[in-house]
């Protein structure tokens, strides 16, 4: 007499000592045929289909962890053995005929029935066990989903980074989710009219201005200047005799509630300037009184230990002094000592703060990963050879006097210097002695920006822009038709067209570039509603983008189970990937969960993996217990691309091939 070992697997079945399946099996995953199957014949437990016992492969829940051609049978990957297919049970016996039988596929079987069933056994002699007859999960369940997306074969639909909520991502040729910085989309740009008090958010693809803010409590005299853009697309401003610094949101009729009165109230446009104080999308105001007027501004955003990014803004006054505010609230996090007279800031993707030392003519850095708090920053100043020191200051060659300045994508910092016609390229990572790059232009110049092509852009006051090679700066020219205008500032946008403020035509002119030095497509009288535009800052956000370490993430949606069915509420299951994370690089997973689509973004993220160390799958189910939220129908799933950039000249992306998101609809039990 047999042991009852037919293999059935079940997740509250005990393993049988011999190896051979289990003593208590989960009766609700069988046919009742195969109960009374079990419940009333014998076997003898002989081993696994692949004829080589339960144990030799890898571990595994599900099949759809195992390479492919094998089988998740008792834990194990296992591949089935067998013939070329049974026939039906044409004489009665039990057992199907026909077969070439395997090491384990033998009319002695009582499992060889010729019709597969979900068991773990190769029933009908084909040379693949349960065939046909798993759940879209790779189990036995047949109440689990699976839905998915990405590269990775099958029916998913690919990466649909417009259509689904991402930023900073995009597909390569592949198909696969890699970082992108050029894919970042808020798409407005942040134009100071110092002579009305004011700031300008208008539309880089339409052009069109659809809001204006008042900048300060101070009205006129608020003289604006500097505008820094956050990854939220948030702007901060810097008022330059009016000596503060107000944030201002960038989601319009969608702002909070600020005054509490139920109603967003908020600027339209440029005929619809708000009071000070009455406009819903102003969320804070912070005066700096003792450190000069405000000649400097940073945005920075820098990744919490929730995996959140913290807000901050660095702000730079004429007499030498730094503050960094908290960009949440405006409240002063900390003040130093600057390097030299700050003129303009820029953040490089190690955490330096690069200061354009005007006047001083030494290039400033702070190293803001280490400058904290008021005893880690008061260490000595460093000369040009202090590259491991909190603070330094760097000689300018002879002659040059900075004015406007931009870090490129390969951590090379860059300045306009008005007064000398040139502009220089000063790169951290060659030997000391050998980092500037000194380029006449013939034409002096204010503002500067780089792109993600290659391209810096300079803004020559009188003269129009000036376009250099980023690795060969002895390739520049002017771009045909902005000559004679008032160039003042300049920046790239979303769509990596250029633009450039000038201040006496009151308007913006924009490049759309093309691949060659020579070849660009402009625009002029963009923008022309604006007034005093004293504007050479980051005002896209997108130097800080480019420049700094990259970040990206994509988002879906998923839905759970029909409520009009019977049954008890969704069960979220396994989220699988299929990703390639080199050194350098990581991968974070995160789901929120509501029971509609509208609430999900009030929900709490919960973590799910980590990547590295986590590997496919993760149990969402016991991720969202663990953090004690209830599931419910839908589930958004988050992937956080990073690259920590272990090399100042490179990034390396981690790929995403897909992802697969499985859930259990069980029956409720009336």
């Amino acid at each position: 007499m047999r042991d009852n070992c037919f293999g059935f697997r079940g997740d509250t079945g005990t393993p049988h000592p011999d190896g051979g399946g289990v003593d208590r099996p989960s009766w609700g995953r069988w046919t009742p045929l195969l109960a009374l199957l079990l419940a009333i014949v014998g076997c003898e437990c002989s081993g696994a289909v692949d004829g080589g016992g339960h144990g030799g492969g890898a571990p595994c829940t599900s099949t759809a962890e195992c390479a492919a051609g094998e089988m998740c049978i008792d834990g194990r990957c296992t591949r089935p053995g067998g013939g070329e297919g049974c026939e039906a049970d044409v004489d009665g016996d039990g057992y199907g005929v026909g077969c070439e039988w395997g090491p384990d596929c033998d009319e002695g079987d009582p499992t060889q029935t010729g019709t597969e069933v979900c068991d773990g056994y190769d029933n009908d002699c084909d040379g693949v066990a349960d065939n046909g007859v798993l759940s879209e999960c790779g189990d036995c369940d047949l109440t689990c989903r699976a839905d998915g997306v990405g590269s990775g074969g099958g029916s998913d639909p690919a990466w649909d980074v417009e259509g689904d909520d991402s930023e900073g991502v995009g597909v390569d040729d592949d198909g696969a989710l890699v970082l992108d910085s050029r894919s970042v989309d808020t798409h407005f740009i942040w134009i100071a009219n110092t002579g009305q008090g004011t700031v300008s958010k208008v539309d880089t693809r339409t052009y069109v201005e659809v809001a204006r803010y008042v900048t300060g409590p101070d009205g006129a005299g608020n003289d604006p200047s500097r505008t820094s853009v956050n990854s939220a697309g948030d702007v901060y401003v810097g008022n330059r005799t009016g000596r503060s610094v107000t944030k201002i949101s960038a989601l319009g009729a969608a702002c909070p509630d600020t005054n509490g009165d139920g109603t967003v109230t908020t600027s339209t446009g440029p005929d619809d300037v708000l009071a000070w104080g009455t406009d819903d999308c102003v969320l804070w105001n912070t005066r700096l009184t003792d450190g000069g007027i405000i000649r400097a501004v940073a945005a920075q955003d820098v990744e919490g230990p929730d995996f959140t990014l913290d807000h901050y803004v660095w702000i730079g006054g004429w007499d030498a002094v730094v503050w960094k505010l908290d960009g949440d609230d405006g409240s002063i996090v900390l003040r130093t000592a600057s390097p030299s007279y700050n003129y303009g800031f820029a953040l490089d993707g190690n955490g330096n703060l690069w200061i354009s030392g005007r006047s001083s003519t030494v290039l400033g850095r702070i190293d803001t990963t280490r400058c904290v708090d008021d005893a880690s920053c008061s260490d000595p100043v460093c000369g040009a050879d202090g590259d491991t020191c909190v603070k330094q200051a760097i000689p300018y060659p002879s002659g040059i006097n900075p004015y406007g300045i931009t870090v490129d994508f390969n951590q090379r910092v860059w300045t306009a210097n008005h007064g000398s016609n040139s502009v220089t390229r000063y790169d951290p990572s060659a030997p000391v002695g050998a980092r500037w790059t000194v380029t006449n232009i013939g034409n002096n110049c204010h503002g500067i920006a780089a792109d993600g092509e290659g391209w810096v852009w300079a803004a020559c006051y009188g003269a129009g822009i000036h376009r250099l090679s980023a690795d060969d700066p002895s390739i520049n020219g002017l771009v045909a038709g902005t000559g004679g205008f008032s160039c003042k500032g300049m920046a790239v946008d979303f769509d990596g067209k250029i633009w450039s403020i000038n201040l006496g035509h009151n308007s913006a002119i924009v490049v759309e570039p093309g691949p060659g030095l020579t070849d660009a497509t402009v625009t002029t009288g963009v923008a022309n509603r604006i007034v005093s535009p004293y504007t050479y800052s980051d005002m896209t956000g997108q130097q800080l983008r480019l420049a700094t370490n990259p970040r990206g993430y994509y988002r879906r949606v998923f839905e759970g189970c029909d409520p009009a069915e019977p049954t008890t509420g969704t069960v979220w299951g396994e989220l699988r990937w299929d990703a390639d994370v080199p050194p350098g690089t990581r991968l974070l997973w995160r789901v929120r969960t509501a029971p509609t689509r509208e609430e999900l973004v009030d929900a709490e993220w919960v973590v799910v993996a980590e990547v590295p160390p986590a590997a496919p799958p993760a149990d969402v189910d016991a991720a969202l217990g663990g953090a004690g939220v209830t599931p419910a129908r839908f589930l958004e799933v988050e992937v956080q691309l990073h690259s920590m950039r272990e090399s100042t000249m490179e990034v390396i992306t981690p790929r995403v091939r897909s992802m697969e998101l499985t859930h259990t609809c069980p029956p409720s039990v009336e």
